[in-house]
């Protein structure tokens, strides 16, 4: 995947690709040879990217790491623009206001935000077409059987070569036991719903021991496509506020809307040529 262009963000190199260039390459990784995993890291988790080696090292090991959610845009966005620390300073406050009322305007350099499970259904799409078959793991059990019956439903040329919850020991026999199921079931494509970094983390483990051509790392897709969790209107997507809609109905989720403003805090310093890592 080294001639695919990529863009660095605190420390993590992205993918710049369209969704349907991102949805082929992961059907083209699940029919090649070897084993891949993708990745597509958003503005919340960034700064655990910045100070945790391990998950940086995750991340930039993925043979596709895609930008999920606006944020990511903006910030790429941001530190292209031209100018010294005090223009950068001054173009803060009108970069972040451009979210709202311009978001189309920072879709350079990054084409295209991969946020939820826009870029799922077409990857699922190529899948299908591929002629690869998926096993499906993450979620809770009802989760899981809306989204495996949702799948089928719209997809009814792509196999479905297994599923499994994603609540289990993640070492030790129990998890010995998931990847046993997964590779008796011969997938080409693993999709993984667990949550970052757990999701991330498990697959970069386990990989040597799945049989498996590709692993994607899917966060919340399964409760989106099960239903279970409903999307935000789509003026509210076009305008990146989809994580204002998420919190209104999930206000659990406003602790992990406080890394935001230490992500937009990173990137000003980034911006400001401040050492990510400051000497000991």
């Amino acid at each position: 995947m080294t001639d695919l262009p990529t863009i660095e963000l605190l420390g993590v190199r992205f993918h710049n690709l369209s969704r349907e260039q991102a949805a082929r390459e992961i059907a083209h990784l699940a029919t090649g040879s070897g084993k891949h995993y993708v990745v597509k890291p958003y503005s919340e988790f960034m700064p655990r990217a910045v100070h945790d080696p391990r998950i940086r090292t995750v991340l930039n090991g993925a043979s596709l790491c895609l930008a999920d959610g606006i944020g990511i845009l903006w910030a790429a966005h941001y530190l292209s623009l031209p100018g010294g620390r005090l223009r950068a300073l001054l173009q803060l406050p009108l970069s972040l206001a451009s979210l709202p009322l311009n978001p189309r305007g920072i879709r350079d350099p990054i084409a295209e935000n991969m946020a939820g499970v826009d870029l799922t259904w077409l990857m699922l799409e190529q899948l299908e077409l591929a002629g690869a078959s998926v096993f499906l793991l993450g979620g809770t059990e009802q989760e899981l059987l809306a989204a495996h019956h949702r799948i089928a439903e719209r997809l009814p040329g792509l196999r479905i070569a297994g599923a499994r919850n994603g609540h289990f020991d993640k070492r030790g026999d129990e998890n010995q036991r998931v990847i046993d199921q997964i590779n008796a079931a011969q997938p080409h494509a693993l999709i993984v719903g667990m949550g970052f970094p757990l999701q991330e983390t498990w697959i970069a483990d386990n990989l040597p021991n799945l049989d498996i051509h590709v692993a994607v790392a899917e966060g919340g897709s399964f409760s989106f496509i099960s239903g279970a969790t409903r999307r935000a209107p789509a003026w509210m997507r076009r305008i990146g506020f989809e994580w204002l809609f998420r919190l209104v109905r999930q206000p659990a989720r406003l602790r992990r809307q406080t890394a935001l403003p230490l992500f937009v805090w990173l990137v000003l310093r980034e911006r400001l040529g401040i050492p990510r890592h400051p000497r000991a």
